[in-house]
């Protein structure tokens, strides 16, 4: 079956093929005695499209692109002649988004139209059954392409209800509030992607007697209603583990488990947390696959590792999961991040990178600043390397700030 696509390029090659055909017709008449009229003529305009034909070009791009905005922003206001130039110019467009299940319904539309032509053609019947015959194909064909049309739109509507409810889950999950933890200044950050994906941030006393802290900042895959469903499960796992240790290693090795048998395969969680013990002064971290925590120091910059695999949660059933201890001191600032921040990119497709995040708080660069306002710095400079650029994923941070 011909696509539209392929329709319209073998139209175009017939018209090339039927100025052809006429210009030699032309000639052979000239050529028998019938005269040269016919083909001076055919001549001349011929010689005037090809001398006009740069002009002609611009033009009509020109007209193409106006169309093509009147009918994105104010398709209400198109008149009949837009209207016209936006669907025989635009037409690769127009079919590019139409599902490939209903393709064959625009080509049975067009195939109706044709048979609608043929029966005006060759005249079915006698009085007016030849245009009643024609005017009821081209009617049903104008009918298909409504139904697919408005079918597709509400497939639309439903997707963007979908992806509100999902933001919505999403937003509901983390905290409303920055934590009240003497001695530290702690903010946190989710930026949702406009397809909404499964980065969260959630807080949590870990242990029985509350002297330890926990920090969660963990990537759901997939996008929409499945990323918030699966959200919603990790959060409610996590709370069953939180209160039976205080070692991340131990709570993420449990957790794992659970996301194993309850997740489809082939879904993962990315998962970073940090336990903060305000007695000693000290941060530990365990790693399932998330973006490695970066901690300014007065010693400088660096990538906190921990030992051990770093699959995702749900990657593999027995992943046992290991942990780093790190002293913290005043002064000192840590960030837990999701790759969004590292991977986001420019108009050139260029990646923001981990270089770059160090840029941003190196130095001075954040002295002085609240938890809440290094965030805000640190966001300001993605989205100036971005530069108008869309956002491919959410954007999701925590930073500790040690007074």
């Amino acid at each position: 079956m011909i696509d539209p696509v392929k329709f319209k390029k073998i139209l175009v090659t017939l018209l090339k093929i039927l100025v052809v055909v006429e210009l030699f017709s032309a000639l052979a008449g000239g050529m028998r005695g019938d005269g040269w009229g016919r083909f001076g003529v055919d001549l001349v305009i011929a010689g005037i499209l090809y001398l006009m034909w740069e002009r002609l070009t611009t033009v009509v791009a020109q007209k193409k692109e106006e169309s093509w905005r009147l009918m994105q922003s104010s398709p209400e206001r198109a008149g009949l002649f837009n209207a016209l130039v936006f669907s025989l110019l635009w037409t690769d467009r127009i079919y590019e988004n139409v599902p490939p299940d209903r393709l064959r319904l625009i080509v049975i539309s067009y195939t109706l139209i044709a048979l609608g032509l043929v029966a005006a053609f060759i005249k079915i019947g006698s009085g007016m059954m030849p245009l009643v015959v024609s005017g009821a194909l081209v009617l049903g064909a104008v009918n298909l392409v409504t139904w697919v049309i408005s079918l597709e739109r509400g497939e639309k509507e439903t997707l963007q209800t979908e992806l509100k409810l999902a933001h919505d889950v999403q937003i509901s999950l983390m905290p409303k509030s920055a934590p009240s933890l003497p001695g530290y200044d702690i903010a946190g950050m989710s930026l949702p992607a406009a397809n909404v994906g499964g980065d969260l941030y959630d807080y949590a006393h870990l242990g029985t007697n509350g002297g330890v802290f926990g920090i969660s900042v963990f990537d759901v895959s997939g996008k929409g209603m499945q990323a918030a469903m699966s959200a919603v499960f990790t959060i409610g796992a996590l709370a069953g583990e939180v209160g039976m240790s205080t070692s991340p290693a131990q709570i993420l090795t449990r957790l794992n488990r659970s996301v194993f048998s309850h997740s489809r395969r082939g879904h993962f969680v990315a998962y970073l947390l940090g336990a903060i013990d305000t007695a000693a002064g000290t941060v530990r971290f365990a790693n399932a696959g998330q973006t490695k925590p970066l901690l300014k120091s007065r010693s400088g910059l660096k990538w906190l590792d921990p030992p051990g695999v770093r699959f995702p949660l749900g990657m593999q059933e027995e992943s046992a999961y290991e942990e780093m201890t790190v002293q913290l001191e005043s002064g000192d600032v840590l960030f837990m991040l999701t790759d969004g921040f590292t991977e986001a990119m420019n108009p050139h497709e260029e990646m923001f990178g981990a270089e770059k995040v160090e840029d941003a708080v190196r130095g001075s660069a954040i002295d002085g600043l609240s938890a809440e306002k290094i965030i805000e710095r640190l966001t300001t400079s993605v989205r100036s390397y971005a530069a108008g650029a869309p956002q491919h994923d959410d954007m999701t941070i925590v930073v500790v700030r040690v007074l």
